[in-house]
């Protein structure tokens, strides 16, 4: 099987551990008890007005939201609000939506340039999933998305 077969699947799943275990010593927020409920409306409701003034958190779970409901153009887009705002779980998502061509235009060197951000930003599982689509790059690509990878934060 090919690279851009499995890898959107791993992770996926490798992502959502991470981000069950980074917030498991916290509670968990309104919006993720009503998500994790399957009360997408309240969800929702709590989600959008705070992603809109731009909260990445909200944005992430508005990107998991949209994506449940496979409304991957949107899920996209709030993914990479939370993206370029740091959040690594969402680069990771986003990454993998380039590697598999849902809500973006397929795009390996896009796809590698946010897997190595979230790498650099710290995620832990992340430079597996980068090295897999970065053994499929020529080195211009791999020299073009490591470039584009220094441009994928928001000004602090």
């Amino acid at each position: 099987m090919s690279v851009r077969i499995l890898l959107p699947a791993f992770l996926l799943a490798v992502t959502l551990a991470f981000a069950a275990a980074s917030s498991a010593k916290a509670e968990p927020t309104p919006g993720w008890k009503a998500f994790t409920s399957s009360n997408h409306e309240k969800a929702e409701a709590i989600w959008r007005p705070l992603a809109e003034q731009g909260d990445h958190h909200a944005a992430f779970g508005m990107g998991v939201l949209a994506q449940t409901r496979n409304q991957h153009e949107d899920a996209a887009r709030w993914y990479e609000q939370a993206a370029r705002a740091g959040l690594t779980s969402a680069q990771v998502l986003l990454g993998s939506m380039y590697i598999d061509g849902r809500g973006v235009a397929w795009d390996a060197v896009r796809a590698y340039a946010w897997l190595h951000r979230a790498t650099l930003d710290g995620h832990a599982n992340a430079a597996r999933a980068r090295d897999a689509v970065g053994a499929a790059l020529t080195p211009d690509q791999l020299s073009q998305a490591e470039a584009l990878s220094l441009t994928l934060r928001a000004p602090e």
